[in-house]
């Protein structure tokens, strides 16, 4: 990917599950702790130096890492065990020795797998554990599903790798960014400089992903990718530095183009059901699109409103009858209240609502309790991705008791979502392996971010599995990524999940497999030459009652196409 600004596409949940970070040691299975800390030994690792003047305090370049002040060397993690608990052997790339470091930080807390072991792959995840509000059980979602790819390869043996004997063990270290950039950014240097990670799964928000790629992993030659960041303007980040031959920035979701794409298709089939419902005649539609006031809520409304037409022409030949409207950013300053009169003036037939958390709790109840019965109809809206299955739509619909109006508000709210459909092979053996490891109260595998943050670990196994001489550096796990689609020999498909895991890479080793074309749980991951980013389909999601009069959020039948750029299937009768 080569980004100039940020942007936010990330889903939102109730956060039915918190955690402190003194907490999070108790949530890491498979390993054992006695300390706030523990102990690994890493070889994969990012250099801090070149040269002696490139160390503070008088400290010593020894191999890429600085050395001195004090440092206890080691050869392995029990040589740390004289400092006392919660160190770890930090190695540059393909080396015998390096230095004890802490294995935990403020942030990093969580630890998935065996850290003691010799030989450790170790990987990074930062997501939004401990934010407030729904996005802290984006964060966890995210990081079980990564951990859950971390058991399943334990389970298989661990990671064969070229030129060395047996398997590597991988272990993941989970951070929190609190919904925050410069958290993310105290995050990365960690898991960089203190333990020498080459891989980091993180970013669940546009905006964090930019600011942590080019603040840190970047410069770092640290391969950074994002499970759940569709913001446009990552894709044109300057992630290829002098020398690289691949982007270190990938994402294992699509860019919001192709959000956008649906959007234009599935809003002009709504304006034709809004005017035989409302028996418009010769009247026109009246359309507002109000965003969050980033680059994720800006980016999504540039590329729509550039190929969305109503009335008959483009979206910005419409007049007044195209109200745009941001709403400014929960991070700065929001201007709510302005939003919500300027819509309700407007009489929008339509309201787009482009945004995170805030545009379902904030907007969108004011709107719909606030709007002018005397205009004889209520408007109808499409979310964005980020408010699916998240409970805020539900949530503002199910304070009010009554049952007739509340299934008229649900009738006329849908939005799009990226992904595949719920009953995608992958992504049911998906929801199924979280389950059986982290049960129904601990996460939500339907989140967007979760299978594709599975999929994104299960990348790195096998662009690791590519790297001929068997030292994994971010730039060798950059051009392994570059091996994940098209496959070579024809047939090596590989579907998402252990079954074919230890064969793949087995196969990646000896190089009977060149290159894969890895179809994940969040759908195939056709990544773009160019671009890293891949293609996926979108889907359109609506709200119905779940039985007891309570609101749920579902996908309804119909979705945009990727491959033919179409809407293809129906509403279900749920969704009706």
């Amino acid at each position: 990917m080569d980004v100039s600004s940020g942007g936010s596409g990330h889903v939102q949940k109730r956060n039915l599950f918190r955690r402190g970070l003194s907490g999070a040691l108790a949530l890491a299975l498979g390993v054992v702790l006695t300390t706030p800390s523990c102990s690994v030994i890493v070889d994969t690792s990012t250099k801090q130096c070149d040269v002696n003047t490139d160390c503070p305090n008088g400290m010593k370049c020894e191999a890429g890492v600085c050395v001195g002040g004090g440092d206890v060397l080691c050869a392995k993690t029990a040589d740390c065990e004289t400092i006392g608990a919660g160190q770890f052997c930090r190695k540059a790339p393909g080396n015998a020795s390096g230095v004890c470091r802490p294995l935990l930080s403020p942030e990093c807390q969580v630890v998935e797998g065996d850290p003691t072991a010799d030989n450790v792959f170790l990987i990074g995840s930062i997501h939004p554990t401990t934010a407030t509000g729904f996005d802290g059980e984006v964060g966890i979602s995210m990081e079980n599903s990564v951990r859950v790819a971390i058991r399943e390869i334990k389970q298989n043996g661990g990671l064969p790798l070229a030129g060395q004997a047996g398997t590597r063990p991988v272990v993941m270290i989970g951070c929190t960014d609190a919904g925050e950039g410069s958290v993310s950014i105290k995050a990365a240097r960690h898991l960089i400089d203190d333990l020498g990670v080459q891989a980091i799964i993180g970013g669940a928000f546009s905006s964090v992903a930019i600011e942590t790629a080019t603040e840190e992993t970047i410069k770092k030659d640290v391969l950074f990718i994002s499970a759940s960041a569709t913001g446009i303007a990552l894709t044109s980040l300057a992630d290829k530095p002098a020398g690289a031959t691949a982007g270190l920035v990938w994402r294992t979701v699509p860019s919001d183009i192709f959000q956008a794409n649906a959007l234009t298709q599935y809003v002009s089939k709504l304006e034709d059901q809004v005017r035989m419902d409302l028996g418009l005649g010769d009247e026109p539609t009246k359309i507002a699109l109000v965003h969050k006031g980033d680059a994720y809520g800006t980016g999504l409304r540039n590329a729509l409103q550039s190929t969305l037409t109503f009335n008959g022409k483009p979206a910005l030949s419409n007049g007044a009858n195209f109200l745009v409207v941001d709403y400014g950013d929960p991070e700065g300053t929001t201007k709510y209240p302005e939003a919500i009169a300027a819509v309700k003036e407007h009489g929008s037939h339509i309201v787009l609502l482009f945004g995170t958390s805030e545009a379902a709790s904030s907007l969108y109840g004011a709107i719909e309790i606030g709007w002018n019965t005397a205009l004889g109809y209520k408007p109808r809206y499409v979310f964005s991705d980020s408010n699916y299955n998240t409970g805020a739509l539900a949530s503002a619909i199910d304070v009010g008791a009554d049952a007739m109006a509340k299934a008229d508000w649900r009738r006329r709210t849908t939005g799009v979502v990226p992904g595949p459909q719920d009953t995608d092979m992958n992504y049911q053996y998906f929801v199924t392996a979280y389950a059986g490891n982290f049960g129904s109260d601990n996460g939500d595998p339907s989140i967007l971010g979760a299978a594709s943050a599975y999929d994104a670990a299960y990348l790195l196994f096998y662009s690791a599995a590519t790297i001929s001489d068997g030292i994994l550096t971010g730039r060798k796990l950059a051009v392994g990524m570059t091996k994940m689609s098209n496959a070579d020999p024809v047939d090596a498909v590989i579907n998402a999940g252990q079954l074919q895991l230890s064969d793949t890479m087995n196969k990646l080793v000896s190089g009977t497999y060149k290159t894969i074309d890895y179809n994940g749980a969040f759908g195939p991951l056709n990544f773009d030459p160019e671009t890293n980013d891949p293609a996926a389909n979108v889907q359109v999601f609506c709200l119905s009652d779940d039985g007891t009069g309570k609101t749920k959020e579902q996908l309804s039948g119909l979705y945009y196409e990727a491959e033919s750029q179409t809407l293809k299937g129906v509403f279900t009768d749920a969704c009706k």
